[in-house]
Order: structure tokens, then sequence, then C-alpha cells
């Protein structure tokens, strides 16, 4: 016997484990220590931004607070110029685009010149709302200015004129004046900084394109908090709010840069592990090999003595090319009714004739074997019976050509098996068979008995109440031809509705005797009209799915196919009310493949325990505990593949359950 490869691999596999768990760990330890750098760095950086940023605004905020207190007392009625030209210098010394101010009787008075647009209502544009409402200063969302032609913002501060007229003062910001502050932040991994606002609005980008369009980072940015190491996409994402504003800085590192480097170090620790595995599994092979080569001597000069023990009970015989037996043990002389003397210095020729214990026919047969054996070098096996004091004994016979090499006929190897106990069990096994069918026979009938009384019981109430109004009317005087005549007819049809249901029902149960064209939904739909009415009582709903435009003829044995579809609904039922929390829906869908119809049945029930998965279809092995034998699915298995020549397999064992019978669809009748 060969030593197999994987003898020595526990141990590879073990050391090679410990280094990939060492590769695992070193990945994850400069991982963790890349992206705390990271987190430093970045926390550092745009928190620095954001300072400068803030204090820039604060600065901007301050100069209109100052540009108000100039303003506010002052009529804007009575001193219109003087408070344009003020307005001009607070846009110089403060360095804004423009200064302007609104009041609420609808004058607007600014530092430049300012054609008005038509319709144009002070008190209802954004900036003026927003900064009432507020009262207090605000700054605008960016929007793209038609005059100057760039990305700007207003900041806006609320005041009152003489304590007498609502007013709000704006100065206008390009967001150009901020750009480096923002775009000149230093970031690795090519890595770029950007400015949004809390709607997800670019305003500030390397990439003028991308100015006012939404970023792929978007709403993520709420928290006004510094946070990093956000992974969206192929990016890193960190940001931070810039107080006095709804704005963000946003930094975005390049994913792959950042991890270039680690991940070329993991691939090439990856190359280094697999080379060594394989280095490892190559000397094993190597190895066993060698050691196969070594074993194999000693094991041809082992296999000629194995061929001398008496092996699992089996008589031997060794015959050598001439046909002169060289070796036989206790067993064959046993088995043949012999002594050692009939066989010893003998040949294996019919004219000594060994197997005369046995009936012409049988040993004539057994020397057709050995010749052809001889002939063909190739083994031969043959079963026969025999008949001795009135007992029957089963053998089987086993004729091994035994070659060299190179091809050449040494000789031949007879194994003589007493084979008795194990027909005996075949035997057992189909009466034991025949006496299950015969109970499902009686199951079938107290099934049968139950859904007839489920179909009776309407009908019979019905005709007890019009015999009932007969006699009534009767003894009233009251019971007229039409009224007699009229309350007959109801009870003809309820006794033909009876007959047919008593019809219906012996043909279902009814064993079919041959083969018999059939449509195999109509043949479904028979059994759910049998067991429809107990599954009513327990609210389970029916549902056949089939393709409409599929031929459903079959020829093939009716009764004995609607016998399994109604096993494996009372299954399904079975399953379901045993925990009320499942659907109680079975569904049973046909389709056709290469002439054979694939009919499978679903059901959301409790499935099947993993206990009794590899026993399903064994007999006795039930899936109701006490309360089932464990013949259904056994002989429904059997009635697929011995009376339909299709099978009955399981296809899931729970959500859904699904069984699945594979009927041919033409079978021939002595098939």
């Amino acid at each position: 016997m060969k030593k197999p490869f994987f003898k020595n691999i526990k141990l590879i596999l073990i050391f090679s484990f410990i280094f990939l768990g060492l590769i695992s760990s070193n990945y994850m330890v400069n991982l963790q220590i890349l992206q705390g750098m990271i987190k430093d760095q970045q926390t550092n950086t745009i928190k620095s931004a954001s300072k400068r940023i803030s204090k820039w605004l604060d600065q901007k905020i301050d100069s209109m607070n100052v540009i108000k207190t100039f303003i506010k007392n002052l009529d804007h009625e009575i001193h219109p110029e003087y408070i344009q030209n003020l307005l001009l210098q607070s846009k110089e010394v403060a360095n804004f685009a423009n200064v302007y101010v609104g009041y609420e009787d609808d004058i607007i008075l600014s530092g430049l010149k300012w054609d008005r647009p038509t319709n144009y209502d002070t008190i209802k544009r954004p900036w003026y709302i927003k900064t009432t409402n507020r009262n207090s200063t605000t700054i605008t969302d960016p929007y793209y200015d038609v005059g100057f032609k760039k990305v700007v913002v207003a900041i806006c501060t609320p005041f009152l004129e003489k304590n007498k007229n609502q007013a709000v003062v704006c100065g206008i910001l390009p967001l150009n004046n901020i750009r480096n502050e923002v775009l000149d932040i230093p970031l690795p991994y090519d890595g770029i900084a950007y400015l949004m606002d809390r709607h997800g609005k670019i305003l500030l980008h390397p990439n003028k394109e991308q100015e006012l369009k939404n970023s792929v980072y978007g709403l993520l940015a709420k928290e006004r908090t510094t946070t990093v190491n956000n992974e969206l996409n192929e990016y890193i994402f960190s940001h931070d709010h810039i107080n006095q504003s709804n704005w963000f800085i946003i930094a975005q590192l390049n994913k792959n840069s950042v991890y270039e480097k680690i991940n070329l170090q993991l691939i090439i620790n990856l190359t280094i592990y697999g080379l060594s595995l394989l280095g490892f599994i190559f000397l094993n092979m190597l190895y066993t090999k060698k050691q196969n080569i070594s074993d194999e001597k000693l094991k041809k000069t082992e296999t000629l003595l194995n061929h001398f023990i008496d092996y699992g009970g089996r008589g031997i015989l060794i015959a050598d090319s001439k046909n002169k037996i060289l070796f036989f043990n206790s067993l064959f002389t046993k088995y043949l009714k012999l002594k050692k003397t009939d066989i010893n210095d003998t040949y294996l020729e019919a004219t000594n004739n060994i197997f005369k214990v046995y009936d012409s026919k049988i040993h004539t047969q057994i020397y057709k074997k050995i010749a052809y054996a001889k002939h063909f070098k190739k083994s031969e096996e043959h079963s026969f019976e025999y008949i001795f004091e009135n007992k029957t004994f089963y053998f089987e016979i086993t004729i091994l050509p035994v070659l060299s090499s190179d091809k050449v006929y040494q000789g031949l190897m007879i194994l003589l098996k007493d084979a008795t106990e194990k027909e005996k069990e075949k035997i057992y096994k189909k009466e034991q068979e025949d006496i299950l069918f015969q109970q499902a026979k009686m199951a079938d009938l107290g099934e049968m008995i139950a859904a007839v009384s489920h179909q009776w019981r309407q009908p019979l109430n019905s005709l007890s109440i019009m015999v009932g109004n007969l006699l009534q009317f009767r003894q009233f005087g009251r019971l007229s031809d039409e009224m007699f005549e009229e309350n007959l007819n109801h009870c003809m049809t309820n006794i033909h509705y009876l007959a047919d249901t008593i019809e219906t029902f012996r043909n279902f149960y009814k064993p079919s005797k041959k083969c018999q064209k059939f449509h195999v939904d109509k043949a479904i739909d028979e059994v759910f009209y049998i067991i429809s009415p107990h599954f009513k009582t327990l609210g389970i709903n029916l549902q056949i799915i089939k393709d409409e435009r599929e031929d459903m003829t079959c020829l093939n044995y009716k009764n004995e196919f609607q016998q399994i579809v109604a096993n494996l609904m009372h299954n399904a039922k079975d399953a379901i009310i045993e925990d009320k929390n499942y659907s109680k829906t079975i569904e049973v869908e046909i389709k056709t493949l290469d002439d054979n119809f694939y009919i499978s049945f679903k059901d959301y029930g409790c499935g099947i325990s993993k206990k009794i998965q590899n026993q399903l279809f064994q007999s006795f092995a039930t899936t109701k505990k006490d309360k089932g034998t464990g013949k259904g699915l056994y002989l429904s298995k059997l009635i697929a593949k011995n009376k339909l020549m299709g099978s009955l397999t399981i296809k899931n064992y729970s959500n859904p359950t699904e069984f699945l019978i594979v009927l041919p669809s033409q079978k021939e009748e002595n098939g």
C-alpha cells in the first residue's frame, strides 16, 4: 500500500498557518500604525486651517459690526449720499467686494454703483429675511455672482435705524480671498483639500469645475467636531467645522496611495508564504514517492502472502497458468463438500470437476467464467443458489486473473463466499416492505374515510334538513306538489354528489394496474380536491404554479403518483401546524425539461432536524417523533423509483423545506 501524500501534510499546514498568522498580524500592526499617523497628521492639519479661516471670518464679522455702528444713527432718507460714501470707504478698508444696506421701506444703498433690477423687493430677499428672523449676524449660502463672476457669500448684520426702521447691512466676500488658505493645506498620498457647505456643495476646490457641485462626501460631514479616517469608495476623508459658519474643511486622501506600501509588503509576504508552502509540498511529494518505492517491494511480497489467508470468510483457491492447483484453504473445501485429498495435486479442469456438489448447470457456468477470465484477462463474478439436504444456500464466486507487471497471465484466484445470510436479509427486507405497503394501504383507507366524511358532512346535513322540511309541511297540511318536487330534486342532487364523491375517492386510492395518460397538473388538482377540506379547516393555503403553455400530458401510473403527492402534502401540513409562527402556504411548482416533469413541493414549516437528515428516506426514519412510523417517505421513494421509474429527492431541509419529484413523461407499460 502506498503511503498517502497527505501523511505529513498536517505538520506542514500547522507551520503554514502559524506563518500566515504572523503575516496577518504584521499587516494589521502596520495598518494601525499608518492609520494612527494619518489621524494625528490630519487632525493637526485641518484644525490649523479651520482656525485660520475662522479667524478671518471673525475679522470680517467685526468689520460689519463697526460699519453697522457708523450708519445706524444716520437717516437714509436725509443722508443717502453720505451713507453710500461711508459704505464705499468701509468696502475699501475691510476688503469687501461690496458693502450695501437694505431698509424695510425697500430702499437699498450700495458702496458701488448698482442698477437695481425690476421687481426687486428688498424685504423678500433671502439675505434680508434670514438675518432679520435670526436677529444676529448671518453668513449666506454661497452663490455665483454674475456681476463679480465669482463665488461669493454675504455677511449680513441687522440693526434699527434711529430705533425706528429695520435694516440689514451686508458685506460681499469672494471665496477666492481664502482660496490659498484651503488649497495650500499640505496633504500626503496625493491628497487634496476643499471647502464645503452644510448641504454638501463644494465652495472651493483645486479643480474649479467641481465648485458649486455636490461632494461625494456630502452629508456625512454633519458633526461639528473634527472627524478623521472616514473611508468612502476610493478615498479617505477627514473634516472640521469652521466656527461662525456652516462651512467644513474637507481633506481627501487617495486610499490606494495610502495603503500602497503596506499592501505591497503584504503581497511580498504572501508570495514568500506561497512559495514556501509549495516548496514544502514538493519536498513532501519527493519524500512520499521515495518511501512508496521502498515500501512497494515489501508490499509485493505481502500481497502474495495475503492471497493465502482466509479473507473475510471466503474460500480461496489459487492455480497457476497451467491450471494446476497451488493452494486452497479449509473454507473452500468446506463449501464444496470436499476433502483435501480430492484437490491435492489436481488441475482446475472440467474433467476433475471440483464443483460437482452443484448441479450441472451451475458448474458448467463456473467453468465458462474461468475460461473467459483466463482468455480476456478480466475478473468475473457469478451468483447462484443450490439446495442441499432440503436447505437453500446462496453463493458468490469471483474469478481473478493474476497478471505480471507486463500483463502476462500467471494464473488465477477463485474466491468463494457464502451469501446465504445476505440473501436472507434481502428476503426479510422484502417481507418488511410488503408489511409496510400493507400498513400504508390501511393508513390510506383511514385517510379516505376521513376525507369522505369531510366531503359528505354538508350534503348529509342538507338531506336531513330537506327531509325534515317535507315531514313538517306534511304534518301541517302545507305540502304542495311543487314544494315536494323541489325538495325531492334537491335531495337527488345531493345523493348524486355523494355517489360522485365515493367514485372519486375509490379511483384515487385504487392501485394502477397499467400505465395511463393523464395530465400532471390535473392529477395534482384532484389530490387538492380530496385533501383541501381538512387543510382549509387548519387555515392552510395550497398553491400550484405552472406554465400554462407547457404540455402536461404524461404516460405513467397516475394513482401511485398521486399517492406520493398526497404524502408530501400531509408531511408539509404536519410541519406547518407544529409551529404556528410559520407561513401557512404550501407551494407546488411544475416544470418540464428533457421529457421529464420536475414537481417541487415547498413549505415554510419547522423544517427537518439535522439528526435525521442522513436517514430521511430510510425505513422507520420519521420527522414526527412518536406520532410517525417512518414509512411515508420511504415508501414514496420506493414507488417513485421502482414503479414510476423516476425519483424523489430533497433539495432543501428548511426555509423552505423543498422536495422534488422527477417524473418521466413516457413510461412503458411493462416497465
